[in-house]
């Protein structure tokens, strides 16, 4: 007996503190569930909307909601980029953002018959870095217009993606009929980068068959809400160029397991815009993304009660007009594009004084 006390005295330290570890570890393990979620609690985002007020003569504004619906103004209503002074083209129309790594990027159409885009970018939306000229078209000249450019983060090839709309002289002069009466016949180019310095070739992005003039693309990613990554897909919605009488003026989508195609050349039926149940008047600058499991498309209908339109949709499918709920700090705000971006990377100053009247 004296030995095995004098055992059980000698190991008595270590004997307790397999105790204490075999009482406190449950506790340890069930805390670090708690502390994970904790980790991963999403940060606040805002729905961003970039504009132009008249024909993008005076810079961009910028407005933002936090459940897409009622929109205030930013920085109270002020321009966050004044319009440049390079000559002919010192347009500031159709912004597009996009918010990657930190920084946002943003695009713009310079003039109604050019060869170049906008370009700036910033880290708080509140200090831009000086506007410079992007000559998209390089050194092809029979080329009328670029429009509306769209600014996209590639995933899966790690680069920026700019669509836009332009008139060749060569499609102007293949008698397809698509021209329109303003002289112009759309199809999407493109061109990558991923720093804003060097680009490729413009190339040809999208034409429908048969061919037909299409503006306005905007690119979004379909998880499709399965498991399975494979199920993932890309959708473009478009505007059909086209007069209303002959099917066009609405906004449609085509889909592609690629973001840089190819998309289906067969465009989809018209959702919103001319010729549909909802804002039945022309339709333009769609920007479209899910948020909360349901999808937001925003556009601009010229001519309409809304000025600036919403509908909403599970699918993709069946859509539901939201535009009369929507609320504006100001009318007729024109071609923008609507978009997530977190609270924080937003400086705090551009939200003094700000409001929706």
């Amino acid at each position: 007996m004296v030995a095995s006390f004098r055992i059980c005295k000698r190991y008595r330290p270590i004997l307790w503190s397999w105790f204490l570890l075999l009482n406190f570890l449950p506790a340890t393990i069930a805390a670090q569930p708690v502390e994970l979620i904790a980790e991963k609690k999403e940060e606040p985002e805002l729905f961003l909307l970039p504009y132009f007020l008249g024909n993008g003569e005076t810079g961009i504004y910028l407005a933002y909601s936090r459940e897409g619906l009622d929109f205030k103004w930013l920085n109270n209503g002020k321009v966050v980029i004044p319009a440049p002074a390079w000559k002919n083209e010192s347009l500031t129309r159709d912004p597009s953002i996009v918010y990657h790594d930190g920084i946002f990027h943003m695009v713009w159409t310079t003039s109604w018959n050019s060869r170049s885009i906008g370009y700036a970018n910033s880290k708080d939306l509140l200090h831009w870095s000086h506007p410079k000229k992007i000559n998209v078209w390089q050194d092809f000249t029979a080329v009328r217009n670029t429009w509306a450019p769209e600014v996209h983060w590639d995933p899966e090839k790690n680069e920026f993606l700019i669509i836009w709309s332009s008139t060749t002289l060569k499609d102007l002069a293949d008698n397809d009929g698509s021209k329109d009466k303003h002289g112009y016949d759309h199809r999407t180019y493109a061109i990558r980068t991923r720093d804003f310095k060097s680009f490729t070739k413009p190339k040809l992005f999208y034409s429908p068959q048969p061919e037909i003039s299409v503006i306005d693309p905007f690119i979004a990613h379909d998880d499709r809400n399965t498991k399975n990554p494979r199920d993932d897909r890309w959708v473009m919605v478009i505007k059909n160029e086209l007069a209303a009488n002959r099917g066009g003026k609405n906004l449609r989508l085509v889909f592609s397991k690629k973001m840089q195609g190819p998309y289906d050349t067969t465009l989809g039926p018209p959702i919103v815009g001319a010729g549909t149940e909802i804002v039945n008047t022309m339709g333009e600058g769609p920007s479209l993304f899910k948020y909360k499991k349901l999808w937001h498309l925003y556009w601009d209908a010229p001519g309409s009660h809304h000025s600036y339109c919403l509908a909403t949709s599970p699918n993709l499918i069946d859509w539901t007009n939201r535009s009369r709920e929507m609320s504006l700090p100001t009318k007729q705000m024109r071609h923008g594009t609507v978009l997530l971006a977190p609270e924080k990377a937003i400086a705090r100053k551009l939200f003094e004084n700000s409001s929706s009247k």
